[in-house]
């Protein structure tokens, strides 16, 4: 099996020789073809700025300038039209109609057998005059090993045919690409071994790693997260690769301590469920349990009824079958409450509340009762408290607070209302003037049923028991708390929903 240091080498190795390679052909054949290119274009803009001369006169020139260069060598050739062109290896040879040389670049003029010789024309002459053209573009020309840059161009001046050849010789050009090749192939085989020897060193550094992680990643598959990828190397890929394999190896541990939590909610929720269905049951058996006693009540009452001829005992009889039916309403009530708080906590319609209004609205309703007993009301109601709930169910809440409070405040006595919000919720607090709540008591007050230990006290408001289980109940369906404290001179009950914040 191939791994992959040794891929990595072998495609390294294969890199580096198209790489070279490719420099190599590029620079042998591509720096002649891009020097012949630029000659060719040079060559073709001294021909056209001739074109734009007096030939004879340019010619005369040239010849005058040479010769009194060759007359005092130091002497500085000024003036001359040609001269830079052939410092940068331009060679120029001008002919007449009879193609006798006007100039050239290495001799000074002569007659060379033209027409006006006593030869004429030869053959070869007319050869050569046959590959000048009116159109001339330079071109490179190539015999053996030798390789030119040449224009023979045709040019018309005054009815005087010229014949105007340049060229430049590609020796050095040549010369310098051979030598180039040698050079190339010899850095080539050393660029290739020292790259070979670096790539098989890089290729160890970066497998290596590589298969720790591979190791590390197959105990991490079999759930043993004892070991860790530690230390760090020379790349960051690999860091990185460590860190990713280090973090997978912590989120699995995380999800797997969150899905065995999740686990033991799931049973603990499926033995809530269970619980809460035996609640119901033991509830339906409670409230058959205390129905029994008012209906019996009731029985006897209009028993007695049916056969008492006195008007005041019938009136007795009918109060008390009235407050025993009143009882066993408000008691199913009660129970109605429950069982649509219980049945709607998991799925129940919230919406943002100003819960500071709403609870301004419930003491509202409250007002004539509390004035029935000429109770006396604070409200102290503070601004942008909403919060996320339910309502109907909120409403509930408030009332039964509410109603607690006015069944155990003394006539005349002092109730205080208030919405406040503290840290992540609101506060809703009902205190009232009356009686403290004993310290074994405050626990079971929010018990079903439970109606102090007082009970049987004649004295004692009149109630279901339910009214703070209810209350209990809305809140722990909304997410919040509640309790209850005593306070000077009274009691202050209260519960917290979570704001909403925009």
């Amino acid at each position: 099996m191939k791994t992959i240091s040794r891929r990595l080498f072998v495609l390294i190795v294969l890199l580096l020789v198209l790489v070279a390679g490719g420099i190599g052909v590029l620079y042998t054949s591509g720096m002649r073809s891009l020097y012949i290119s630029e000659q060719c274009k040079m060559v073709d803009e001294v021909y056209a700025l001739l074109l734009e001369q007096d030939i004879p006169q340019l010619c005369e020139e040239e010849n005058r300038i040479k010769e009194r260069a060759e007359e005092d060598e130091w002497e500085e050739q000024t003036g001359s039209l040609l001269e830079p062109y052939e410092n940068n290896n331009l060679r120029f040879r001008i002919r007449d109609e009879n193609f006798d040389l006007l100039y050239a670049t290495n001799k000074m003029p002569q007659i060379e057998g033209g027409a006006s010789g006593s030869g004429g024309w030869s053959g070869f002459d007319r050869q050569r005059m046959l590959k000048y053209s009116d159109d001339a573009r330079a071109v490179y020309e190539k015999s053996g090993s030798v390789g030119r840059v040449i224009l023979r161009g045709r040019h018309v001046l005054d009815g005087v045919t010229y014949y105007i050849m340049i060229t430049e010789s590609t020796y050095v050009i040549d010369r310098s690409a051979d030598y180039a090749e040698h050079v190339l192939l010899i850095v080539l085989l050393v660029f290739l071994l020292l790259g070979t020897v670096c790539v098989r060193i890089l290729a160890r550094g970066i497998g290596r790693p590589v298969a720790d992680a591979a190791r590390i990643a197959r105990k991490i598959a079999d759930k043993d997260f004892s070991e860790r990828i530690e230390g760090q190397t020379k790349y960051q890929e690999l860091n990185e690769l460590g860190e990713s394999i280090n973090e997978m190896s912590d989120q699995l541990q995380s999800y797997i301590r969150d899905l065995e939590t999740y686990n033991r909610l799931l049973q603990e929720d499926n033995q809530r469920r269970a619980e809460l269905e035996q609640h119901r049951k033991r509830f339906v058996n409670n409230v058959s349990h205390e129905l029994k006693t008012p209906l019996a009540i009731i029985s006897g009452q209009t028993e007695l009824l049916s056969l008492s001829r006195d008007d005041e005992k019938r009136q007795q009889y009918c109060a008390s079958v009235l407050e025993e039916v009143n009882r066993m309403s408000d008691m199913l009530s009660s129970m109605l409450q429950i069982f649509s708080v219980e049945e709607s906590m998991e799925h129940i319609p919230m919406e943002r509340l100003d819960f500071g209004a709403a609870a301004a609205a419930a003491v509202q309703d409250f007002m004539p009762l509390f004035a029935s007993r000429e109770l006396r009301v604070e409200q102290e109601y503070a601004d942008n408290c909403y919060v996320m709930g339910n309502a109907e169910n909120l409403r509930r809440a408030v009332s039964n607070y509410l109603m607690n409070a006015f069944r155990y405040t003394p006539a005349g006595g002092l109730i205080r209302v208030s919405v406040a919000p503290s840290n992540q919720y609101v506060l809703f607090m009902v205190y009232n003037e009356g009686s403290a709540i004993g310290e074994r008591e405050m626990d079971k007050i929010w018990n079903r049923f439970y109606r102090g230990e007082s009970a049987e006290d004649e004295n004692r408001p009149e109630g279901t028991g339910l009214g703070l289980y209810i209350v209990k109940s809305i809140v722990l369906q909304h997410g919040g708390v509640y309790g209850a404290e005593n306070k000077n001179h009274g009691v202050e009950f209260w519960f917290g929903i979570t704001r909403s914040v925009d």
